[in-house]
């Protein structure tokens, strides 16, 4: 219910749209690895709308920023539309660097990978996808988006605007407001639908935190302290029950794990809210996640970049967690 209510409040038209004014298309690129997935209106082409969107990134300052002035290199090959045909197959990946728009993009090659093994096929969705849309085109582009991509992955990447949890900025690195506030509306719109499940890894743990009512320690070192080498290296986490326990079956008998770690930053977690704590580290930091409904799993760890079985059976647990809540939603429609 509280959900459902969230729901209503930030979207209250999205189930009312008399006629829908956007398709979206996989835009296929020389540069990418992935097809980018763009929203096209009725009334232009696939073509024009990819332009309508790199228009638009130049004209942002912010996002020029981010991109280091330069206007990125995406020479399409084709466009295909996205239909509801093979939809319990495709992964959505929340692009939020550049390099997430070229083939030197470990994550994202990782990813692909390892996705392909659980039959999953990765896409990429841009930066701000919505550039150049209405609000009610970007409601409908999150409509269509839940529709259509069961699995979404919010990415590791640069700090979280601290406007968004209402602190103000002391330690946060590369905040990019404009590209915060438009994943945060995503995110809470994908996860309001219920229609899909929802994987944060690292800075995509604390975003989609901070998206359903979370904040987060701005600096570990400052705020906790050194004892536990946070920004990169390894070491365990401790394992804790839950509803759907996710990560269990690869704890030990101590419900231990070793995982990787490349971050500064965590989630505050609290009581009474959407998620369930899944692991700490020895020092108390949050670890991991998940949603009380069973569609979300957020790691403050990398497993597409840990290399090892681990990581590769993480991401299959949660491609069959991710089939099961579908399964279990087609089951009540039917």
């Amino acid at each position: 219910m509280q959900l459902l209510a969230l729901f209503i409040v930030l979207f209250p038209a999205l189930s009312a749209f008399a006629t829908e004014n956007l398709r979206l298309f996989e835009w296929h690129t020389q540069e990418a690895m992935a097809p980018l997935i763009l929203p096209v209106r009725n009334n232009e082409t696939p073509e024009a709308a990819a332009e309508r969107y790199l228009k638009n990134l130049e004209k942002n300052p912010d996002l020029m920023e981010l991109f280091e002035g330069r206007r990125p290199l995406l020479s399409a090959t084709r466009f295909i539309p996205v239909t509801q045909e093979n939809r319990e197959s495709r992964a959505l990946l929340i692009a939020n660097l550049p390099k997430d728009y070229t083939r030197n993009s470990l994550r994202v090659q990782n990813f692909k990978r390892l996705f392909q093994q659980s039959r999953q096929t990765s896409y990429i969705l841009p930066v701000n996808a919505n550039l150049g849309l209405s609000h009610d085109e970007t409601r409908e582009l999150f409509k269509h988006i839940a529709e259509k991509f069961p699995l979404m992955v919010a990415m590791g990447g640069d700090d979280v605007d601290t406007y968004l949890y209402k602190k103000e900025n002391i330690h946060a690195k590369n905040t990019n407001p404009t590209r915060d506030q438009f994943e945060v509306a995503l995110i809470k719109s994908y996860v309001a639908q219920e229609k899909g499940f929802l994987l944060g890894v690292c800075r995509g743990s604390q975003i989609t935190s901070v998206a359903l009512g979370y904040q987060l320690i701005q600096d570990i070192p400052f705020h906790i302290g050194a004892q536990v080498a946070h920004g990169n290296d390894w070491h365990p986490i401790q394992v804790v029950e839950t509803k759907f326990n996710l990560l269990k079956p690869f704890a030990d008998a101590q419900m231990k794990m070793t995982v990787n770690s490349l971050h500064h930053q965590s989630v505050i977690f609290k009581e009474g809210g959407f998620l369930q704590i899944a692991a700490r580290s020895h020092d108390g930091v949050t670890e991991a996640t998940e949603f009380k409904n069973g569609r979300g799993l957020l790691l403050q760890f990398h497993p597409e970049l840990m290399n090892n079985e681990l990581g590769a059976k993480i991401l299959w647990k949660l491609v069959q967690q991710k089939n099961q809540v579908m399964a279990a939603r087609c089951a009540k429609i039917f």
